[in-house]
């Protein structure tokens, strides 16, 4: 099957094709426009975006091209693609029901004819929907490139962990960093437990330091809300996990969150104990304890107890341009021993960038899960060290540094 709206769009193919496969391979970090620009059009290494508007240009057409495939080649699929303004990453979701007028019911039953009922052995008829659908499913397999079948691949480790984390109707809170608690941190040099959180203690220690025109005291901290746009993307790429449609997934505030929000389900935290405090009741069941140093603003992880070959410290290093960064994925049991959580930590963005990407890459988790003997139907308690090597914040790649598993 040829697009009539894609026929001519090679380089257009070539865009769709490279960030659909790069979110179902689990390299999100991939999906940004410095990569776009040299994997897709071309461009050399040194290539500068802010200089160089084409991946910026296409992603319009790109946008306008998807609008016009699925409401004239496909208007009836239930499913459609689009790239949402702002970024690069693409969203598959259902397609928003057109709204029903009201019948006219004395005009109906006036000029209606009599329903016949058929006879029993005349064949129901196939509508025009089947084609439709079958017709955006094309699409998407010719320019990504995966199987129209996809749907009866082997389940995987991975999808152990999601089904443990995602029971079905179940809530299951997602919580991600505070980063005006990373502001305040780093401002007052100093870390706030988790006490001092919960009581906002900490506020009326806050200086009044002066940041664009604007007054930080402790007004401002209790009143602004911030978390990165890395946390959210998690968040999102979480709740669109097939076995997340079947649970109640929020998304909590850390500061809107209670002990006995944790104690009633499954949770899942992103960031470190700086950014989110909440990691801190999981201290004691951790080897490797996620820190950071606010007088040196250096991030590290203790390894509370080394084997032999690992280190007691990984710190977070910057030679020649290319920072080392870590980040930890831990599965453990829950507060109480009820529910389970999952536990997203970084010495820094792109050390729990490396940590989120790691249950999503398919080759990656894998291996790791065959290493800790789980399997399509049994994943063990863990907790795994990653390392990356980084520029500009992108975390390309990880590699397994160490790993523990936790007992119950």
């Amino acid at each position: 099957m040829v697009s009539r709206t894609f026929t001519k769009s090679p380089r257009l193919t070539k865009f769709l094709k490279f960030i659909c496969t790069s979110l179902f391979e689990g390299r999100s970090s991939d999906i940004n426009e410095q990569q776009i620009g040299i994997k897709v059009f071309g461009r050399s290494e040194t290539y500068t975006a802010a200089d160089d508007s084409i991946v910026r240009t296409q992603a319009r057409l790109l946008r306008q091209r998807l609008e016009e495939y699925f409401e004239h080649e496909c208007p009836d699929t239930p499913m459609i693609i689009s790239v949402p303004k702002g970024g690069y990453v693409p969203v598959f979701e259902p397609r928003p029901a057109p709204p029903t007028p009201a019948p006219d019911v004395a005009k109906t039953a006036l000029e209606s004819p009599a329903v016949e009922t058929p006879p029993a052995d005349e064949p129901k008829r196939i509508t025009g929907l089947w084609p439709a659908l079958l017709a955006a499913v094309l699409l998407v397999a010719v320019a990504v490139g995966i199987s129209l079948f996809s749907r009866n691949v082997p389940k995987t480790a991975a999808d152990a962990l999601w089904a443990r984390i995602f029971p079905s109707g179940s809530t299951v809170l997602i919580v991600p960093s505070d980063d005006a608690l990373v502001l305040f941190q780093e401002f007052t040099r100093r870390p706030v437990d988790l006490n001092e959180y919960l009581s906002g203690t900490y506020l009326t220690e806050a200086a009044s330091p002066q940041v664009a025109g604007m007054t930080l005291n402790s007004e401002w901290f209790a009143s602004h809300q911030y978390t990165s746009s890395a946390d959210l993307n998690l968040a999102l790429r979480l709740g669109r996990l097939p076995q997340a449609e079947r649970a109640n997934v929020e998304t909590r505030n850390a500061r809107a969150l209670s002990i006995d929000d944790l104690k009633r389900g499954n949770v899942i935290l992103i960031g470190g104990v700086g950014a989110n405090p909440w990691v801190g009741l999981f201290a004691d069941r951790l080897n490797f304890d996620v820190s950071w140093d606010w007088k040196a603003s250096e991030g590290f992880v203790r390894n509370k107890r080394p084997a032999q070959g690992e280190s007691a410290v990984y710190r977070d290093t910057l030679t020649d341009g290319m920072r080392k960064s870590y980040g930890v994925l831990a599965f453990l049991p829950g507060i109480d021993g009820n529910g389970d959580a999952l536990l997203f930590e970084g010495t820094g963005m792109a050390g729990t960038e490396s940590a989120s990407d790691f249950p999503f890459s398919t080759s990656q988790f894998r291996a790791f899960a065959k290493t800790i003997g789980a399997s399509p139907n049994f994943v063990p308690y863990f907790e795994v060290l990653l390392e990356t090597s980084s520029v500009g914040g992108n975390a390309p790649e990880a590699r397994v540094v160490a790993y523990r598993l936790v007992k119950p």
